[in-house]
């Protein structure tokens, strides 16, 4: 079930329907409170719509360094179902790589720098063979190490030309080879 969930949510995404894919993930919240991968796309989904502060507030809350907001209740309880829904959405050939790939540029962007690194990551998870998420690690990677401030309250001064792009439509998937 949850599998399907996170296929859709990555067939909608893909189609530019950021209102339902929202509906989507936010019933997974409800199912699941607390769900890491419901709410990074809940900040993916706010960042591509124009809601900056509402994305970064899920991201942070995602990263669970939000010191003033406590643990959203039923937490502990679903930390089974967090953890199926986290290896779900990061299985190979998994509808959700174009956004995880969009996700991981826009963490960047908001200076989130680890949360960036691991969407990547699922990027190559679902998608073995892809060199641009690939190279997107290491280049954050470096990048983050330059920089030495992790906290998601400045804006970087310049980005490397090779992640300064735009992001893609979400229809327009970049090529992996």
């Amino acid at each position: 079930m949850i599998d399907a969930l996170f296929e859709l949510l990555g067939t909608l995404y893909q189609k530019g329907d950021f209102a339902q894919a929202e509906r989507v993930a936010n019933g997974i919240q409800q199912t699941i409170p607390g769900d890491v991968v419901s709410l990074q796309f809940l900040g993916l989904l706010c960042y591509r719509t124009g809601r900056r502060a509402d994305a970064l507030r899920a991201f942070i809350a995602a990263a669970g360094d939000d010191a003033d907001s406590p643990a959203p209740p039923g937490v502990a309880n679903s930390l089974h179902a967090s953890t199926h829904c986290l290896r779900a959405a990061r299985t190979q050939g998994s509808a959700l790589a174009s956004a995880w790939y969009d996700m991981g540029l826009i963490l960047f962007r908001l200076r989130r720098y680890q949360q960036a690194i691991t969407a990547l990551q699922a990027v190559t998870c679902a998608l073995p063979d892809d060199r641009a998420a690939k190279r997107a690690i290491v280049r954050i990677a470096r990048f983050s190490r330059r920089r030495r401030t992790p906290t998601a309250s400045h804006q970087p001064r310049c980005l490397p030309s090779s992640l300064a792009q735009p992001l893609r439509p979400p229809t327009q998937w970049h090529q992996s080879a």
